[in-house]
């Protein structure tokens, strides 16, 4: 009966088929966003979120459409050396 998991020849010494996955499929630690456009222009916040994602931003404010922002992979430093990820209203 052959065995599961990794096959391996002598020919092939490279071979990663059947192995598990190691790293996550995005980025988990807390991410920098730097807001511009809508009503949260100008402000940043902090979180776990995903380039691509969708994120309220409005911290203790109610819930609005108007706080949501989309994250998007463009980085950008400040003037204060912050550096992170510009997110844009994604209600325009």
């Amino acid at each position: 009966m052959p065995s599961q998991g990794l096959c391996v020849s002598k020919h092939d010494e490279t071979s990663s088929r059947n192995q598990y996955r190691t790293t996550a499929a995005h980025q988990m630690d807390d991410r920098v966003l730097l807001l511009r456009g809508g009503r949260y222009d100008g402000r940043s916040w902090t979180g776990v979120v995903a380039v691509g994602s969708r994120v309220f931003c409005g911290e203790t404010d109610a819930w609005s459409t108007e706080g949501i922002y989309l994250v998007t992979d463009q980085r950008e430093t400040t003037a204060s050396g912050e550096e992170g990820n510009i997110a844009v209203p994604a209600f325009a």
